[in-house]
């Protein structure tokens, strides 16, 4: 029975009546608020994919812009690079042909001149003006009675007015040629006469189309832009879907910012064709030149088409995955988790088992998988012969001895030989498992090695390039040097002959001969020790007295010197030894260092405007360290010394203190080069009065004499 109910004495589960409810609504309120809560939570879940989706669209869409930036200007970099190239040896002749002018010549001598000019097919024309702007020659024809007049054309008149001595390459607008009759941008520099005056105006002339074809080839697609400007804003090559030259871009904003900037990326809408693109614009350092590379926005768009399209479906499907993982539980999820590290690390294993068999089919790479019970090739490389010699090496004590001790990938260089094949080889040993001291099993390794015997060949073929430059700039030494004898030879001669029309006695005669006969042999040493220090350098390291490398370089250079009135001081040490090395290249090293000493000297007088005595002083001498015994050559002059600024920089490929025209950079890059590669140093430093160079070669042992029998 349950307890009476208080008010009418009846059992509470027998009313008598309707009694009151117990709360109907209570229970569905409190469901509907939990319900409301569960599918607000599985709504937040599936809604993570989505949002996520759209900042990862938006984000690969920035990125895809950023990237097409990126790509624009690594292209116009690599482009402007293309022209100064094409540009500078072009530049470099008409210097020649400035330097060099002589404004009394006949047409027709200037025709021949222009005409034996060797330059590239792009440049369809050669031609002279005389002050008046009148066309002198060309190398199109010869001169011929009808006159040019030119002094209408910008890039005549640009160098009417000016002083010639300061005058710059000048780049025009195109313009169709008068001679020509093709569409060319003029390349021109001002001629001087004797008295340092206006003498005229050399002129080569580029073809626009050599441009344009290029720059047509190198598109990708249709809206892509590549140009070609001057700093005056004109266009001189244009490509995109028209090609076009001559516009006029000054106004627009991506090419104020680019002359303020000195180069720099844009998005906006051309004012040519009203294309939008985003692209970027470099400025050269050394002409009034632009070059801008830009892809439109709507084709950068597109490129993230497909990745909205993947994003967007993979979300969804995320989504559903997640709001059944929430269904399923965290049990579901964990080995999902677990599914996917393991297809992760099972394609990365097959990534780089895919790297390494693409990198072992390049020519001129072996790749080798090494474990203790041997070696063996992964992939097919073209050719065997580096797998062969490679296999071989990995055998020998002295790879055990390097991987030994291994933890961390190693770089080393090696000749590979089998006693008919040489191959120079860039080996890379890296482990696969880390090995402690009592390891047991050995050491497994990826061994990649890199046939370097060609790059090898093309650095001889750079030290006989610099060889030959260094017999080009003292050209007018050497011809001056060989003039004297002959002017002898030409003197005794006519005595000779006078003396036989004399009756003189025959011993006068002899003397005569005598003396020619010793200047035809004083020429035929300078003459023979050109061929022999332009022939191209063996080989093989040979023992070399280094006296002999100065005194073979002094030969080369002594008369340029003295025309420069240099005086050359020599000073050597006791008991110098010999060098094992290439006798060649150590003259051609010294050359190079003489050579900018006496360039030195030469700025300094041109920059204090006095004819102050320079002074080069040689050397010689050897001591002893640690190492053993040096060779020591040292270069002093009185020519100033180098900045500080740019003393790190001085052995760097290309980098010259020299204005253009003046230095290709090479001389001691290439310098450097060769007495690094005879195991020694060249430094220098600032001396008393200028730069000191020193060279530290390590001395061959003396051989102990043989004992008599």
């Amino acid at each position: 029975m349950s307890p009476p109910d208080v008010m009418s004495g009846r059992p509470a589960d027998h009313p008598s009546g309707p009694g009151p409810d117990p709360s109907p609504k209570q229970e569905p309120q409190g469901f509907n608020r939990v319900t409301l809560m569960l599918a607000g939570l599985v709504f937040l879940v599936g809604l993570i994919p989505l949002v996520a989706a759209l900042v990862l669209f938006q984000l690969h869409s920035d990125a895809e812009m950023e990237k097409a930036e990126i790509t624009a200007h690594r292209m116009a970099t690599l482009l402007m690079r293309s022209f100064e190239q094409a540009v500078e040896p072009i530049d470099a002749l008409l210097q020649n042909f400035a330097s060099n002018y002589d404004h009394s010549a006949a047409p027709y001598q200037i025709y021949e001149q222009l005409k034996d000019f060797s330059v590239p097919p792009s440049v369809v024309q050669l031609a002279v003006t005389d002050r008046n702007g009148v066309m002198v020659a060309s190398s199109l024809a010869p001169p011929g009675p009808e006159k040019v007049d030119l002094s209408d054309r910008e890039h005549i008149r640009v160098h009417m007015g000016k002083d010639p001595g300061k005058g710059q390459l000048f780049i025009s607008k195109p313009v169709l040629g008068r001679v020509s009759k093709k569409y060319t941008i003029q390349l021109t520099r001002p001629l001087t006469d004797a008295q340092g005056g206006f003498a005229g105006v050399v002129v080569a002339s580029y073809a626009i189309s050599d441009f344009i074809d290029f720059y047509k080839q190198l598109r990708t697609e249709d809206g892509q832009l590549i140009a070609l400007m001057g700093t005056d804003g004109i266009v001189r090559a244009r490509a995109t879907n028209r090609t076009s030259f001559g516009d006029d871009l000054s106004k627009s904003p991506a090419f104020v910012a680019a002359m303020q900037n000195g180069g720099d990326a844009y998005r906006q809408a051309s004012t040519v064709d009203g294309i939008e693109r985003v692209g970027f614009t470099v400025r050269s350092g050394k002409f009034p030149i632009l070059v801008s590379v830009a892809y439109s926005t709507d084709f950068v768009r597109a490129q993230s088409a497909d990745f909205k399209a993947a994003i967007w479906s993979t979300a969804a499907g995320l989504s559903i995955a997640l709001l059944m993982v929430v269904a399923v539980g965290g049990s579901y999820f964990n080995l999902q988790k677990r599914l996917e590290a393991q297809e992760v690390q099972a394609l990365a294993r097959l990534r780089e088992a895919n790297v390494l068999d693409a990198i072992s089919r390049v020519p001129g790479v072996s790749v080798m998988h090494v474990t203790p019970e041997g070696a063996s090739e992964i992939g097919s490389p073209p050719d065997g012969t580096l797998g062969r010699l490679l296999r071989s090496y990995l055998g020998r004590p002295r790879f055990r001895t390097i991987v030994a001790d291994l933890n961390a990938p190693r770089h080393i260089n090696e000749r590979l030989s089998d006693g008919e094949t040489d191959v120079e080889a860039e080996i890379v040993v890296a482990p696969l498992q880390g090995m402690g001291p009592g390891g047991s099993g050995g050491q497994e390794v990826v061994v990649v090695a890199v046939d370097q015997t060609q790059r090898r060949m093309e650095e001889n073929k750079l030290y006989q390039m610099s060889k030959l430059a260094s017999l080009g700039e003292v050209a007018t030494g050497l011809a001056h040097e060989i003039n004297q004898p002959l002017g002898v030879i030409r003197l005794a001669a006519s005595n000779a002959l006078t003396g036989m029309k004399m009756g003189l006695p025959p011993e006068h005669l002899v003397s005569k001969l005598d003396r020619i006969v010793q200047q035809t042999v004083r020429m035929s040493r300078i003459i023979d020790h050109m061929r022999i220090f332009g022939r191209k350098s063996d080989e093989h390291l040979q023992p070399s007295a280094p006296l002999d490398a100065v005194e073979g370089a002094l030969q080369v250079v002594g008369a340029h010197l003295r025309l420069d009135n240099i005086e050359v001081e020599t000073a050597q040490g006791p008991d110098i030894p010999k060098v094992l090395c290439r006798q060649d290249q150590l003259e051609q090293v010294i050359i190079n260092l003489i050579q900018n000493a006496r360039d030195a000297i030469v700025e300094r007088r041109a920059s204090t405007g006095t004819d102050f005595p320079g002074l080069i002083r040689l050397r010689v001498g050897c001591e002893t360290g640690k190492a053993g015994r040096l060779l020591r050559i040292r270069v002093e002059d009185n020519g100033g010394g180098i900045p500080e600024d740019v003393m790190e920089r001085i052995f760097q490929p290309f980098f010259t203190t020299k204005p253009p025209g003046k230095g290709t950079g090479l001389g001691l890059s290439v310098s450097f080069g060769i007495i690094r590669d005879h195991g020694g140093t060249l430094s220098v430093e600032n001396g008393e009065g200028g730069a000191a160079f020193t060279i530290e070669l390590p001395a061959m042992k003396e051989e102990p004499a043989a004992q008599a029998v």
